[in-house]
């Protein structure tokens, strides 16, 4: 009987885990753990970013150490791009003290990631350059899944900068067709906008509805506004009427709807730009 009793609770064990499908967030966070030595000065944010921003060359030479130190993050986050499901897990029942450490970490190991591929381009290696830009853009898309406006904002520079990255790669490399068409095909799994801004606008408001905003005709008002925009950016004005219409403590607690459009507009404006490059 006890012999029974084991295989039955084995069984049933099996197919609970059966059902449960491999979650790419998972694996990031192993990935978030091997990254070493990403703690830099001030002096080297400035230069990384203007790397990242285009508008300072690549030198292999500042940042070939540190790549091969993280060789195992990047690769951990590579193969956790093939995995379909995505989620952080995030308990928006804590309102504003729900965690929001993973986004930061994403963003340490995305722009890791992106130094990467010109790190592979330097050596000659296309065919990992154009590999670590399709994880890559997967992996920053799902840095926003189920997020908030402030993992969104992550996802968006992750993506502008792995697009800007693949740019660069179309216009000063010779690329296969094949590895065209995996770059391709990983900016068509962007989608239209890259991320889901609606959905994110919605997250974002939703932490503010509770005390003493709970049930606030004044934020269901804005929120109403806030997502015609973000559809449609020509009813800013309308949104700003309703902003300027409700109390201003809770005026200040709400993003910026004008800094937000500029920033939507951007990803969209460098996805369009890709997209043609790759025709």
């Amino acid at each position: 009987m006890i012999v029974v009793v084991l295989l039955s609770a084995g069984s049933a064990s099996a197919q609970r885990n059966a059902t449960l499908a491999p979650n790419a967030a998972l694996r990031y966070w192993s990935a978030f753990s091997q990254v070493q030595d990403s703690s830099i000065t001030d002096q080297q944010a400035k230069e990384l970013n203007a790397i990242l921003d285009g508008t300072a060359p690549y030198d292999d030479s500042k940042y070939k150490d540190l790549l091969e130190k993280n060789t195992l993050a990047l690769e951990i986050m590579a193969r956790a791009t093939s995995l379909p499901n995505c989620d952080w897990g995030l308990d928006y029942g804590l309102g504003q003290d729900l965690p929001v450490d993973y986004a930061r970490k994403a963003l340490v190991l995305g722009r890791l990631n992106v130094l990467y591929a010109f790190h592979l381009l330097k050596t000659g290696n296309k065919d990992g350059a154009v590999r670590a830009l399709a994880a890559g853009l997967r992996f920053s898309r799902c840095v926003a899944n189920g997020g908030s406006l402030f993992a969104t904002l992550i996802a968006k520079d992750l993506l502008v900068s792995h697009l800007r990255a693949s740019s660069d790669a179309l216009h000063l490399e010779q690329l296969s067709a094949t590895q065209r068409t995996r770059l391709q095909q990983a900016v068509t799994g962007l989608g239209s906008h890259g991320v889901d801004w609606q959905s994110a606008m919605k997250q974002e408001m939703g932490v503010l509805n509770r005390p003493p905003w709970q049930e606030s005709v004044s934020l269901v008002r804005v929120t109403q506004a806030y997502l015609a925009a973000v559809d449609d950016p020509s009813r800013l004005p309308q949104l700003e009427q309703v902003l300027a219409s409700v109390p201003q403590p809770l005026r200040d607690v709400i993003p910026g709807p004008k800094e937000v459009l500029e920033q939507k507009q951007e990803l969209d404006e460098k996805l369009m730009q890709t997209r043609a490059l790759l025709q």
